[in-house]
């Protein structure tokens, strides 16, 4: 089976440019009663999807909601899961696109339990009779079953966590359940879901993993050696096609790595790594190298990024920085300094270079708007890279020049640091994914 339909990178804003979609493929329609009808979600599906199902060169899946089931929701969203596939799934039918896409339900992991060993994994009690009927729905439908796995929150969440055990290379702590042990929590987990389809009848559904990765700094397990041995890992571990002990010779159908970019506005209640698990930079390079069994461990970095001028916003050497607290206060509200915090790749740059680093992140947010970088006369503008070993100073990315690029853009949209993606990405993800 060739690697396309294997590993992936997540990037479904790619498969989507002649549509417009600026998100990851999902519904977002509205909620319970508000959400469109049949007809009109037809209409809405053969406008967007349409126009690009000559692209179809891989499977495509339509995720309805993301992790609806977590226990920190408290089952707001549950009833509204199953009416939603089912609407949506009614409107692909009505604009013959049933056969190209598949509809999925992303889940979270603690939406199955298991009280030590994977043979005994079973859903939550509130979740059987919702995950008997979405089986049954993605069983009717040929889809598979998704769920996101994440062993580094595993990790990061319990200090008794084996450190091992979290990855690929063997344990010292393997978890024997019978006749089958496991040396990794990732098959751990894989087979604990196998047992929770078992016991709702459905033990051998298709499971396709929705999201998996690990990030590269916010924690003090999160750095580029622990993200590339885990991800590398990994994808050794399902190209070698050995499965698990539930599953031998069976891997997941799909595995999505999470994630492509780092996203440097995403909420960091769980924790300050959240904004950086992308194996590329915002900017599209490579932060360390990854065999994706295409003959290279060296991935491609965008060419011809539209970088603003190379200039840096830093704190002024020649005044008195002891009143700076609400000017970092303001920079690192609108912007993302969670680099500079404990488990960041510039934590330890001292208190100098945390001030200017935060000025000249706020100062890349505003386009290299002189006024930007004023704070009160604290700082000023240099055109000597400040950057400090690992900790790279970032230059912004010139939207103007994004916008000039892509026909594809939509002016009523707001501009984000991530917009280029839809103009310099393409050539990088087939270049990375290889011929299908």
């Amino acid at each position: 089976m060739p690697l396309s339909s294997k590993v992936m990178l997540l990037a479904f804003r790619v498969l989507h440019r002649p549509s417009r979609v600026k998100s990851n493929c999902g519904a977002s329609w509205g909620q319970g009663a508000k959400c469109p009808g049949p007809r009109e979600s037809a209409g809405l599906e053969f406008g967007l999807v349409s126009p690009v199902r000559p692209l179809f060169l891989f499977k495509l899946y339509i995720a309805v909601g993301n992790e609806p089931f977590l226990t920190s929701y408290q089952g707001q969203f549950q009833s509204y899961v199953l009416p939603a596939v089912t609407n949506i799934q009614q409107s692909l039918v009505k604009a013959n696109l049933a056969s190209y896409i598949k509809l999925v339900v992303p889940c979270n992991a603690d939406a199955y339990q298991s009280a030590s060993v994977p043979s005994q994994g079973v859903f939550r009690p509130d979740l059987t009779q919702i995950m008997t009927q979405l089986a049954a729905f993605l069983s009717t439908t040929g889809a598979p079953f998704m769920v996101n796995i994440y062993p580094f929150l595993s990790l990061y969440q319990n200090s008794d966590f084996p450190q091992d055990y979290a990855f690929f290379d063997g344990s010292s702590h393997p978890v024997v359940d019978g006749p089958n042990v496991y040396y990794n929590a990732f098959d751990g987990n894989f087979d604990t879901l196998i047992s929770s389809l078992s016991k709702i009848g459905y033990g051998q559904l298709p499971i396709a993993i929705g999201e998996v990765g690990w990030p590269t700094e916010g924690a003090t397990t999160a750095n580029l050696a622990t993200a590339r041995a885990f991800n590398q890992g990994l994808i050794s571990h399902v190209l070698s096609n050995k499965g698990t002990p539930l599953r031998p010779g069976v891997p997941p159908t799909d595995v999505y790595l999470f994630s492509l970019l780092d996203e440097e506005q995403k909420s960091i209640l769980p924790g300050n790594f959240e904004r950086h698990w992308g194996i590329f930079s915002f900017d599209g390079q490579a932060k360390y190298p990854l065999n994706l069994g295409l003959g290279s461990p060296v991935l491609k970095n965008a060419r011809d990024v539209p970088y603003l001028p190379p200039q840096w916003c830093v704190a002024n050497p020649g005044q008195n920085l002891n009143n700076v607290g609400n000017h970092l206060k303001l920079a690192c509200t609108m912007a993302d300094c969670t680099t500079l915090y404990y488990g960041g790749l510039c934590n330890a740059i001292g208190d100098k270079g945390n001030i200017s680093y935060a000025f000249n992140i706020y100062y890349q947010l505003q386009k290299q708007d002189a006024k930007s970088c004023d704070f009160d006369g604290l700082g000023m503008i240099t055109y000597l890279d400040p950057s400090i070993g690992e900790c790279r100073f970032l230059v912004g990315i010139d939207d103007r020049r994004v916008l000039a690029r892509s026909s594809y853009s939509d002016s009523s949209s707001p501009v984000s640091c991530g917009l280029w993606l839809m103009t310099i990405w393409v050539f990088v993800w087939f270049t990375i994914v290889g011929s299908f």
